[in-house]
């Protein structure tokens, strides 16, 4: 592979020592403390999946039952039960059972994303060697998408997880000699992963595995590689990671819930921009250089230049994984970004072996559009700060690194992989960490459930909500918040003096009407206002309750 270098400079003793027995696990341990940890208790609930999820969990740990997956009384029937298994005991038991606790829902991911960096750099080593193990895996750590996806309370981090567990078993059957079939062991990692990741998300991990596959056995005109995966004994391996639930979900009158999950969820976005979130083909790869940044600045054309070397083993490895990934999710109808996250490690792979190349890699027209999206991000979030209540101290922090990234990238005083690894701690800690917890109109439920608490007393029947009805609301409210029409809280309210309603202020006339039909008379004891983002308006919540008749 030529001279080996780390962080784009060949390597000193010292450097080469951090690729040596454990030392490499500590450094990657290192860089995702630094990148996942900052904002994991202060980053409010987020609207809406990851919400929709924690009140899941959290329904569970006040049930005690957790083979249902409910919203409220809404049955939750598109999504696999797994990250509700991986949640309930990091809240019972890292949270001792303290429901509010943000940072224990999203543990789970947290630590997920930490193990799959440490197996891209496992697989890293098994295919090249230590050194570019370890760039791989910091590269990948050093993405929007994946700091993103490491801090919420969702599905994503741990299917990277499976899905790289999946493609270190991969690779062993792809090199190893045509007389020779792994041991079952690497099998039964296949189908664990395949099994664990059909519990997280259904089909994704081995949708994924299977695009790998497919693309590398088109290419190579092969298939004989795949003989050892033994699916005779792998199926039936993968299929008891879900019969657990299933068997579970039957006992609860939830007969058809696999059939449910595939047809309210999974094949709608497979045929149609479900929920409002469709987009063209080439939207992924449009949108690339702002999720993969500020790796982007080498993991594009890194994968450009990895091209010419497909030829060799590895190379081809990688890039069969990250080109058939992405190319699934470019041809599926509905389009997320973090769709593409799967893709990642075998784009970081590729772009670290042609560290390995050559000194450097620079393109021209590639930092000038890493510096386009640093400056757009950065002023950006300093624009947000001012129009939504944040802390101008901590976004001129935040403008401050990323000028002086860029400046030290245009004056090359340094190599790059150092600049991304920089940029990437220092900006995702402000950002997670300090710059999105303050922006005060942005936390529109927390403020309103403060608000709410300092009204509310033990014998209060509980709130109805109308206009307003986020999941994160009902996460921090309670779960029997009641998310309603403006008439049934003007009910709600006008049956027992103490109880509360919150209803938009520009509905305060109507429903002040319908209280006082029922002889009774409204009061306005708090408004919350800021921003609702899920919806993209401003929004005037009041909180009322009911006075007795004037002169009672």
């Amino acid at each position: 592979m030529g001279a080996v270098l780390v962080f784009g400079t060949r390597m000193s003793g010292s450097v080469t020592s951090l690729t040596h027995g454990i030392r490499p696990f500590l450094v990657l341990t290192a860089l995702c403390m630094a990148l996942f940890l900052p904002g994991l208790a202060s980053l409010p609930p987020t609207d809406r999946d990851e919400s929709r999820f924690m009140q899941a969990t959290k329904q569970m740990l006040e049930t005690g039952n957790v083979a249902v997956i409910q919203f409220q009384e809404e049955p939750r029937t598109k999504k696999p039960i797994g990250i509700h298994w991986l949640q309930y005991p990091s809240i019972k038991y890292s949270a001792q059972g303290d429901t509010s606790a943000l940072w224990a829902y999203r543990l789970p991911s947290a630590l997920a994303a930490w193990l799959a960096i440490l197996g891209i750099f496992v697989l890293g080593r098994r295919m090249f060697d230590a050194h570019i193990g370890l760039i791989a895996a910091g590269l990948t750590a050093c993405t929007l998408i994946t700091a993103v996806e490491a801090h919420l309370a969702k599905t994503d981090a741990v299917v990277l997880l499976t899905v790289v567990l999946a493609h270190i078993a991969l690779y062993e059957f792809y090199r190893a000699p045509p007389n020779r079939i792994p041991r079952l062991r690497i099998a039964l990692l296949f189908w664990a992963a395949i099994g664990a990741g059909l519990l997280i998300k259904g089909p994704i991990t081995i949708l994924v595995a299977s695009a790998t596959a497919i693309a590398l056995s088109i290419a190579d005109r092969n298939v004989t590689w795949l003989r050892g995966l033994q699916p005779e004994v792998g199926v039936p391996i993968a299929l008891a990671f879900v019969l657990p639930w299933l068997l579970a979900s039957v006992a609860n009158g939830q007969d058809n819930i696999v059939i449910d999950s595939l047809t309210e969820d999974f094949l709608p976005k497979l045929f149609d921009g479900a929920e409002g979130h469709g987009a063209p083909p080439g939207t992924h790869l449009i949108v690339a250089p702002i999720t993969l940044w500020p790796a982007s600045l080498l993991l594009i054309p890194g994968a450009i230049m990895a091209w010419s070397h497909r030829q060799d083993p590895a190379i081809r490895f990688a890039l069969a994984w990250a080109a058939a990934t992405w190319l699934m999710f470019e041809l599926v109808p509905t389009k997320l970004p973090h769709y593409v996250l799967p893709a990642i490690p075998g784009l970081a792979l590729a772009a670290a072996a042609m560290l390995s190349k050559s000194e450097t890699i620079r393109a021209r027209w590639n930092n000038v559009l890493w510096t386009g999206i640093t400056l757009v991000l950065g002023g950006g979030l300093y624009w947000a700060t001012l129009s939504y209540g944040g802390n101008q101290t901590s976004s001129g922090l935040l403008i401050l690194v990323l000028v002086t990234a860029i400046g030290t990238l245009w004056l090359q005083r340094t190599d790059l992989m150092f600049i991304v690894l920089v940029t990437a701690v220092l900006s995702f800690g402000l950002i997670v960490g300090w710059v999105l917890p303050n922006m005060r109109d942005l936390a529109l439920s927390p403020r309103l459930a403060v608000a709410i608490q300092t009204h509310i007393t033990p014998d209060s029947p509980g709130i109805a909500l109308s206009r307003y009805h986020e999941p994160s609301v009902v996460f921090l409210i309670g779960t029997n918040a009641w998310l309603t029409t403006p008439r049934n809280v003007a009910a709600h309210v006008a049956a027992d003096p103490l109880a509360l309603g919150v209803v938009a202020t520009t509905q305060l006339e109507n429903v002040g009407e319908m209280i006082a039909s029922t002889q009774g008379v409204m009061a306005v004891i708090d408004t919350v206002e800021g921003y609702n983002y899920s919806k993209g308006r401003k929004e005037s919540l009041s909180i009322i309750r009911s006075l007795p008749p004037r002169g009672d």
